[in-house]
């Protein structure tokens, strides 16, 4: 079984319109400056962004920030670059998303069942076998949300059921996915963005051909489609 490039997973979840941080492996502070500004400003403000050392095996990073300013992008980066070095791995910066509630989705692939989707908090998780349909993603999304008992809106909902069927569709039509995790998944009242997501293989991916451009590039990059 292969895990996959980290830039590469968010390009294939983000084909199935699952909504993806923007993000790119640097090499340099100066990447990394150049990558918080903003693009689509006419006047090139800069937005908040995080620095995150990524493992070889493509384990969940630690993220450094918010970073705003030239100086604190530039120390970030020259604290992390030794350990990264060291151990082989990459430096990732990344969109800063705000604080919301993060939440996390698991695909595994069980002998018996089949593919199964897991949706969990920090307390508490519910699964379901794959594929979802509107039922199914709207009874999941409430038994997670009645269990909080945190007064989700109706709107917050619905925006849960939707990213469950997509999320199912993804793991349903690429059989070459053996499992996945898409953690931290940050939500807020109105929207959702996946931080980081590993991917696991077992076979070929049908979106293989268009990922090769980039795939496992250095200095490769992933923008996502939609504002950041």
């Amino acid at each position: 079984m292969m895990t996959i490039d980290k830039l590469d997973g968010l390009n294939i979840l983000d084909r199935y319109d699952i909504r993806v941080v923007r993000a790119k492996y640097i090499d340099s502070p100066e990447d990394a400056i150049a990558f918080a500004v903003r693009r689509t400003a006419q006047d090139e403000r800069a937005i908040p962004i995080e620095l995150c050392a990524v493992s070889p095996d493509g384990g969940v990073p630690k993220a450094e920030g918010p970073l705003s300013g030239h100086d604190a992008i530039r120390a970030a980066f020259l604290a992390l670059r030794p350990a990264v070095d060291a151990s082989g791995g990459r430096i990732l910066a990344r969109a800063w998303i705000e604080p919301g509630t993060d939440i996390r989705i698991e695909g595994r692939t069980d002998a018996a069942l089949g593919k199964c989707l897991t949706l969990s908090s920090r307390v508490h998780s519910v699964e379901r076998m794959v594929p979802i349909d509107t039922q199914g993603a709207q009874a999941l999304a409430e038994h997670f949300q009645g269990y909080h008992h945190r007064g989700d809106s109706e709107k917050r909902r619905r925006m849960l059921e939707h990213l469950l069927m997509r999320v199912s569709q993804f793991f349903n039509d690429e059989p070459g996915v053996e499992s996945f995790t898409l953690s931290p998944l940050r939500v807020h009242e109105n929207s959702y963005t996946v931080l980081d997501a590993i991917v696991r293989l077992s076979g070929p991916i049908h979106s293989r051909k268009r990922l090769e451009a980039h795939a496992h590039d250095r200095k490769g990059h992933y923008q996502p489609a939609g504002r950041q």
